[in-house]
């Protein structure tokens, strides 16, 4: 199977506290993974590192082998536009529409002339569920229609990964189910995924690997049989004890 993305004794410092403290990682073609863990323990700096847009302190980064973070600005986008990210706001431009939000990068960035485009922008609103708002305003949705926006978008870009850092995390509990079902069928289709992630539920359903991580480190990992139902590491226990109700 192909290693997609992968990291190498990766270390983040902001100021004198060191947020990540050494990871080592492999990402596989198609794979899911969760990342859980308690709040400030390094799981969206991580994320982050991934595609750069935090640098690492120190260790390295690999996109199918190559090592990215020595790479200049202009090959380093190229390598981004393989990456798709979904962050906790959703970014949404609000003076375009829901289609032309869509299509932003596949015309500015790979060329594609309007027909095009606009066939293809349709195509993954109707795949999120949106095939009817695509000359709505981001500001007429609802919170979990924008982020779906948001992942339609990120789609556009054909990416070999998804990395999602707490896509549900700013919106009403109502609005939660809907952006997770686009992610559970999304991950049927074999997209690979890396999310950050409190909602455990889509993480016992969904990942193929949980990750564990608490004050920088992954401390466990595992099916989600393997870290839910039989964790190994007391700090996995004691958090799982918080946050799974039985």
């Amino acid at each position: 199977m192909e290693t997609i993305l992968k990291t190498q004794q990766l270390t983040k410092k902001f100021g004198d506290n060191l947020v990540l403290k050494g990871i080592d990682s492999e990402v596989q073609a198609g794979q899911v993974i969760v990342i859980i863990g308690p709040s400030g323990s390094g799981k969206s700096t991580y994320l982050r590192c991934l595609n750069l847009l935090e640098q690492p302190t120190s260790g390295q980064v690999f996109f199918k082998d190559q090592e990215i973070n020595e790479l200049d600005e202009a090959h380093l986008d190229q390598i981004r536009e393989k990456m798709g990210m979904v962050f906790q706001s959703f970014n949404l431009f609000a003076n375009y529409t829901v289609l032309e939000n869509v299509n932003l990068a596949p015309i500015n960035v790979q060329h594609l002339d309007q027909a095009t485009a606009n066939q293809q922008s349709l195509a993954l609103l109707e795949q999120v569920g949106l095939g009817d708002k695509a000359t709505a305003t981001p500001a007429s949705l609802s919170g979990g229609q924008q982020q779906r926006v948001a992942i339609a978008r990120a789609l556009a870009m054909k990416p070999d990964v998804m990395l999602f850092d707490e896509p549900t995390s700013a919106l009403d509990p109502e609005m939660v189910g809907e952006v997770l079902n686009v992610m559970r069928d999304l991950a049927k289709t074999g997209m690979t995924m890396v999310i950050v992630t409190h909602e455990m539920g889509f993480a016992k359903n969904v990942a193929d690997e949980v990750w564990f991580m608490d004050d920088g480190q992954v401390v466990e990992q595992g099916t989600p049989e393997q870290v839910f139902e039989h964790p190994q590491e007391q700090r996995t226990q004691d958090f799982l004890s918080k946050v799974l109700v039985s």
